[in-house]
């Protein structure tokens, strides 16, 4: 079955959507039942070692999936050729890895680290062996059962890592878990998709000269996100980490459930739509919109209630992750907007723009971070925040003046839910001052800003229809879900 453009982002988000929240929602169960079974330190170790093996991985990306998706049509052969080129440089990274284990341990002064290397050195090898089927299905829209593998993995890694973090009691449980993960993912895309790739390098050199720039993308990626974890683990201690990266984790959590999976298909849509300038500036400011219309209040109402949601969700012994919530709340917005801008660009072949961007911040952080390496994790936190405000305004100037988008869109996407947000955590700080206890303050909080934020975006998106569109078509989407629901509930109730 053949699916439009629009039906096809659709498709990507509901099913992705789907997988997503059933993946957050165990791996949410997951991580509070591990909470409270493991210390921060603990989570410290597990942080810094996935931080190495993504920034190997990161090394060894060739853009796989890109290139599969962008291509008009590929044949066996060709499809081979990048599925082997892409496990030739996996298995270089998996070994660089292994014996880098003693060099990683001595940098973040911490000798069980070399251990901890030696065993998820194999998680790049694991995912070299992901099939391309997986990238073909959703070039052609096919998500059902990209994200059936996802599912199954995920739920066999959350039960064995509850299960060994009861028997443990260490982070090897967190490690271990994630192995597994990955090794189910792996072998469910076998069994979902009858395709076997066989190992060839007749096309490397033509894969290579487009893999290369998303080579180095990768690289200024992840070094982007996460080079504060880095340099952390040389000037802090495993405590500090484990605050600091599951305050990013919980801060990130609306972007990972809601507005990741609404993504997923953007790629591939604008890819197709990119000839068409009309419509492919359309459904980027809409994208965006949509976006913005998500993480703004949930990124501006985590701040309003860090302190209850610390203590009652996280336990007691994370209270101290509240400061750092709150600083890196606010970098969900500049997340989400780097990402599109990556799509985007990657459509335009403007690759060398996001690995110059990716530099400016890098450098940032590195220079910023070991000049205060002697500040607590709160100073630090707030550092990396400060960054991101920076960051954020290189981007709106590379919205105008790269991608192109108006000046006039650019003021409406950002100031109409900024000012509902806003509204929204007034009301909520002073609703949550009328209870003393902290259990009231998060369910009130909740509630309040939900009952405040959504009438004053509804306001705003009406008045300002317009000049700005796209946020009320989202709500009269929502607004048509609604009524049709109606007489089907009024027939089934009576």
């Amino acid at each position: 079955m053949a699916f439009s453009e629009r039906d096809g982002l659709m498709q990507g988000a509901k099913w992705a959507l789907i997988a997503n929240w059933y993946a957050r929602s165990i791996g949410l169960v997951n991580t509070i039942i591990l909470l409270k079974l493991l210390k921060p330190e603990d989570f410290g170790i597990a942080a810094l070692s996935t931080f190495f093996v993504s920034l190997f991985a990161a090394f060894s990306h060739v853009g796989i999936g890109h290139f599969v998706i962008s291509s008009d049509s590929m044949s066996k052969q060709e499809l081979d050729s990048i599925w082997s080129l892409g496990l030739a440089v996996k298995c270089v990274s998996a070994i660089l890895l292994f014996f880098s284990a003693g060099f990683i341990a001595d940098y973040v002064n911490k000798p069980e680290m070399e251990a901890v290397i030696h065993v998820v050195a194999i998680l790049p090898l694991i995912s070299g062996l992901r099939n391309v089927a997986l990238d073909v299905a959703e070039k052609n829209y096919h998500f059902k059962r990209i994200l059936a593998a996802n599912m199954i993995g995920k739920t066999i890694g959350t039960v064995v890592s509850i299960m060994l973090a009861i028997y443990l009691e260490s982070y090897w449980a967190l490690i271990i878990g994630v192995i597994v993960i990955a090794l189910s993912e792996t072998v469910t895309g076998y069994i979902l998709f009858p395709y076997r790739p066989r190992l060839t390098a007749s096309h490397w050199s033509t894969q290579w000269t487009f893999s290369k720039w998303l080579y180095l993308s990768a690289i200024f990626g992840y070094m982007r996100s996460r080079i504060d974890v880095l340099i952390l683990g040389n000037i802090v201690d495993s405590r500090s980490i484990g605050l600091y990266n599951i305050a990013t984790e919980f801060a990130w959590l609306p972007f990972m459930q809601l507005v990741g999976p609404m993504n997923h298909g953007f790629f591939a849509v604008v890819s197709r739509v990119q000839n068409e300038v009309a419509d492919f500036y359309y459904r980027i400011v809409k994208q965006m919109s949509l976006n913005m219309l998500i993480l703004v209040p949930c990124g501006i109402g985590l701040i309003a209630i860090a302190e209850p949601f610390s203590s009652i969700v996280l336990g007691e012994e994370w209270r101290d992750a509240a400061p750092l919530l709150q600083c890196m709340a606010g970098l969900v917005i500049v997340m989400s907007s780097h990402g599109l801008m990556c799509s985007i660009l990657t459509v335009k072949k403007q690759l060398k723009v996001i690995i110059a961007s990716d530099a400016i911040i890098i450098v940032s952080i590195f220079v910023v971070f070991t000049t205060f390496h002697d500040a607590g994790i709160e100073q630090l936190a707030q550092l990396r925040f400060a960054i991101g405000a920076g960051f954020f305004l290189w981007l709106l100037m590379l919205q105008r003046f790269v991608i192109g988008i108006k000046a006039h869109d650019l003021l409406f996407l950002y100031l109409t839910p900024a000012v509902s947000g806003l509204v929204m955590y007034l009301m909520v700080v002073q609703t949550m001052a009328m209870f003393p206890s902290e259990m009231w303050q998060l369910c009130v909080g909740v509630l309040t800003g939900m009952v405040v934020y959504i009438p004053c975006m509804l306001l705003l998106a009406y008045s300002f229809r317009r000049w700005f569109p796209h946020y009320w078509e989202c709500c009269e989407f929502v607004l048509r879900l609604i009524r049709r629901n109606r007489p089907a509930m009024a027939v089934k109730g009576g």
